[in-house]
């Protein structure tokens, strides 16, 4: 069974999981070209399908790319890798990111990092306005009906001078809920105090037949996403399980050390009605 070597990558003339990627190079370079940036990533993402698929074995990879962004300059090309885990052919572990290819490619690896299902986002956007592309990492920590708890990675880019990422602490969803939200019920009305602003909401017009808990909760459903420049995060709230009444709305700032989230806003949802 293939194994990734410890130092080898994405040139590796050996296997990558089961996947042989050095034959590829010259298809890369040609597809790199392409001046369509639409069609340059379509033809990038089809040659990471293609590749399982050309290795001849069914079963037992350990290795594999999950996600990618690609870019015309080399040393942009942003690759996730990981290794499936056996028992959870959906779920990856032990991760590592490579940016670029040979000669200026640079590797991270982060054993502990965990995803539980479907595909981690993967981006590439300045998130602290220095002018540098950070890399945006965001794992599904857990899933299931009406649950998707995500768990956010960012890597900051440094030139210091030489270029190299550097991972940093994200202030979590939850974390920041609990430092800049108060969460309240009072009979069918729910009390979200966000500073001096207060939002009351009436629950027992959404109609909910499971009992209502003692209080709203945050968690279940969770979101991490660049908006201009800037990192957010959203979460629902929920007055019983499966029984969500809005979601609050997290800005983050870059504060010289750390994402922290700075402001929270607060949208009702509407109640659902069905149509005749």
């Amino acid at each position: 069974m293939n194994k990734l070597r410890k130092g080898s990558s994405l040139d590796d003339p050996f296997l990558v999981g089961t996947v042989r990627i050095a034959p590829y190079y010259p298809l890369l370079l040609e597809i790199l070209k392409i001046r369509s940036e639409v069609m340059r990533k379509f033809f990038l993402s089809l040659l990471l399908v293609i590749l399982p698929c050309n290795t001849g074995i069914a079963h037992g990879v350990e290795r594999v790319v999950i996600a990618n962004v690609p870019s015309v300059a080399y040393y942009e090309n942003i690759f996730l890798m990981a290794n499936t885990i056996e028992g959870n052919w959906m779920g990856h572990k032990d991760f590592t990111v490579q940016v670029g290819y040979p000669p200026g490619k640079l590797l991270y690896h982060f054993p502990n990092w965990y995803n539980d299902k479907f595909t981690p986002d993967l981006l590439y956007e300045d998130l602290n306005a220095d002018n540098l592309k950070d890399i945006i990492v965001v794992l599904v920590a857990g899933s299931g009906s009406g649950l998707s708890i995500k768990e956010i990675h960012v890597l900051n880019q440094i030139h210091d001078p030489n270029r190299r990422y550097e991972e940093v602490q994200v202030e979590s969803i939850n974390d920041a809920v609990k430092r800049l939200v108060k969460l309240e019920r009072h009979g069918n009305e729910a009390a979200i105090l966000i500073g001096n602003k207060k939002h009351t909401v009436d629950i027992s017009k959404f109609g909910y037949s499971i009992g209502f808990e003692e209080r709203p909760f945050v968690g279940a459903w969770e979101e991490y996403t660049p908006v201009n420049g800037l990192l957010e995060g959203s979460t629902l709230v929920y007055v019983s399980i499966g029984g969500s009444i809005g979601t609050l709305k997290i800005r983050y700032n870059w504060d010289g050390k750390m994402y922290k989230a700075k402001s929270v806003t607060f949208d009702e949802e509407e109640p659902y009605k069905p149509t005749s």
